[in-house]
């Protein structure tokens, strides 16, 4: 058997761009700020765009908002931008859906739109959710007898929909509101005059055309995950697998490997990045990470050629690695082993620039 030369081929250094930055395509969402006249927003909300032709978004279902979650969250990394909290529009279905779990309460808050029925198999997954820590807003009150009112002990956020809502229900929604100790945010903004109404009124917080139109971004969309990776990894979580063969699983996708890596530091909210994958994988909270697989399963679907080679030669670095250090000895134990491991691999797959091509097949013991 032929031995492997330490110098990188010609094979290597192709392999070493697609690492570096594979082609890109294109996501797109748009977010309009919630302000009170400070420097930075108190929230977003955020909406799913087709594409650049078509201005209105379609009504919040399952698939949509899989997509605007992922586009967002994680193409776009809008979280670490200090956005504020993220509001996001979720239908019934996709409430009692473990999608409902994704956004967590630090994150940003459930927004229940117009027409969501008030059922007791909804209520009771509210309330199980606020337990946990999670909330809500309700979006487009006209009136203080709207039906979903009878939630508002376990909702964070009012929105008077300013341009359906008559002048004389302004006061007792915002009433109700304090009542309930939610917030009141004047939605729908269009005309200077409400704005002043309304700030006369005691409101604190607008959203609106008025005083910033929606602003849509298209971000450079993360290589997609491999779809059998991602089937396989949901059984092993239905069946009880540990976060250690959940790893095993999950190495195999570097787009993955990405995603949980983005996940664990928007939900862990830890300094110290993780030093195995297992670790990843146990920072996150089960729910929270069963709700992320049914988004990136219906959110992943374009595995281009260019997706194929990035990810095979990422699986190419790894596996080359691992021989190296093996070969070396200079790990004491599997768990060494494995750590060192996932640490090129956490560099590899991120946004970065890459290290310079000779790192990850210089010597692995650091020494040169």
């Amino acid at each position: 058997m032929a031995t492997q030369s330490s110098r990188p081929s010609r094979s290597g250094v192709t392999a070493a761009r697609l690492l570096i930055q594979p082609e890109p395509t294109c996501a797109r969402f748009a977010r309009q700020p919630i302000i009170d006249g400070s420097v930075e927003p108190m929230g977003q909300e955020l909406c799913f765009r087709w594409n650049a032709g078509w201005r209105r978004a379609p009504p919040p279902s399952a698939y949509a908002t899989s997509l605007l979650l992922s586009q967002a969250l994680l193409d776009g990394g809008i979280a670490h931008r200090r956005p504020g909290c993220l509001f996001v529009e979720m239908d019934a279905a996709t409430l009692l859906s473990p999608i409902g779990d994704v956004l967590c309460g630090p994150l940003g808050a459930i927004q229940i739109p117009v027409g969501v029925p008030v059922q007791e198999t909804l209520t009771r997954r509210i309330a199980q959710l606020h337990a946990r820590g999670y909330r809500f807003a309700l979006a487009g009150v006209v009136t203080p007898d709207d039906p979903r009112t009878v939630w508002l002990p376990m909702v964070s956020f009012v929105k008077l929909d300013v341009s359906l809502a008559p002048v004389n229900a302004w006061a007792p929604v915002q009433e109700l509101a304090r009542q309930a100790g939610a917030m009141l945010i004047a939605d729908r903004m269009t005309e200077s005059g409400d704005y002043l109404r309304l700030k006369a009124l005691g409101v604190r917080y607008f959203q609106g055309d008025l005083l910033m139109p929606p602003q849509e971004e298209s971000p450079r969309a993360l290589p997609s995950c491999d779809l059998d990776v991602l089937g396989r990894l949901f059984r092993l979580m239905r069946h009880g697998v540990p976060p250690e063969g959940l790893a095993m699983t999950a190495s195999s996708d570097p787009a993955l490997v990405i995603r949980l890596l983005m996940l664990y530091r928007l939900h862990a909210g830890r300094d110290r990045p993780p030093a195995t994958l297992t670790e990843t994988l146990a920072g996150l909270p089960e729910p929270v990470l069963t709700g992320w697989l049914h988004v990136l399963r219906s959110s992943t679907f374009d595995l281009t050629p260019s997706t194929q080679s990035w990810s095979h030669a990422v699986r190419e670095q790894i596996h080359n690695y691992r021989a190296r250090l093996i070969g070396a000895r200079v790990c004491c134990s599997p768990a060494e082993l494995e750590a060192k491991v996932f640490d090129l691999y956490r560099r590899l797959c991120t946004r970065e620039p890459a290290a310079p091509t000779h790192w990850p097949l210089g010597d692995p013991s650091g020494k040169g």
